[in-house]
């Protein structure tokens, strides 16, 4: 059914500031805009090797989107592949990036941190290939 992730959607409260974080902070190249609404909605694309981010904003009059509150259930952060965390989380720093977690080897063996957007969206590093286990639990069948 599902041949490949495609994008993730993120609303942001200023354009201009996420798009400077995304591209000059995290490195990620903006391949392009739309606008709708008479510009009170606009959406900046960008490669997220692999994949797409969709940064949403919506101007004075433009439609919002309903508030996610931190108990909901759903999307908790996004995760960055890096080759060195360690390296990554430096040049972060320098920039001014607190980290809200700071790297160390995790459970499957790969190595992690965590940092947060200008908007509060948590950003996960990781470094290495994911050991997993078997899964145990039951198979859904969608027929």
């Amino acid at each position: 059914m599902i041949k490949a992730f495609d994008h993730v959607t993120i609303t942001v409260s200023d354009l201009g500031r996420s798009v400077d974080f995304y591209q000059r902070i995290l490195g990620l190249e903006v391949m392009g805009m739309l606008e709708q609404n008479g510009g009170n909605f606009k959406i900046v694309y960008l490669d997220a090797g692999g994949a797409i981010i969709e940064l949403f904003h919506f101007k004075q009059g433009g439609q919002p989107l309903p508030e996610v509150k931190d108990s909901d259930v759903g999307i908790k952060h996004i995760g960055f592949r890096v080759d060195n965390v360690d390296e990554v989380v430096k040049k972060l720093k320098e920039a001014g990036i607190r980290f809200t977690l700071e790297p160390f080897d995790a459970t499957g063996g790969v190595r992690i941190a965590f940092f947060k957007d200008p908007d509060g969206i948590l950003i996960e590093l990781v470094q290495g290939e994911l050991k997993l286990l078997p899964y145990e639990g039951k198979r859904s069948s969608l027929t």
